[in-house]
């Protein structure tokens, strides 16, 4: 296993910040051309809504750190008490609030 140095580290976090940062200025500039009800910005929407439900699957069925110690009906459970309570609520906090106490309750109850 290659062994890296300070500055193989430094370069490493300088050209990460490049590509993220000439991303990120390219969508500023774009952003301004496409109008807000294009398709092009329906289908950028709909990535980012895949990518965030893609993350939160990963968290839930490949955990790592302590939520790792959980099991996976304890979470499951969260989200599932979470979705209900935005689904007959319709406010974030009361439903993050909601599965976050489930989680936390299935984890010290059963």
């Amino acid at each position: 296993m290659i062994e890296y140095g300070f500055w193989d580290s430094w370069l490493a976090v300088i050209l990460a910040a490049i590509g993220t940062f000439i991303w990120r200025f390219a969508g500023v500039v774009l952003a301004s051309q496409i109008p807000p009800h294009s398709p092009l910005t329906a289908w950028v929407n709909t990535i980012a809504y895949a990518m965030v439900a893609g993350v939160l699957m990963l968290m839930l069925v490949y955990p790592t750190g302590i939520l790792a110690a959980s099991g996976l009906d304890d979470r499951l459970l969260g989200l599932v008490t979470g979705v209900a309570a935005m689904m007959l609520s319709k406010r974030i906090i009361l439903s993050l609030l909601c599965g976050i106490l489930m989680f936390a309750a299935s984890l010290h109850l059963f």
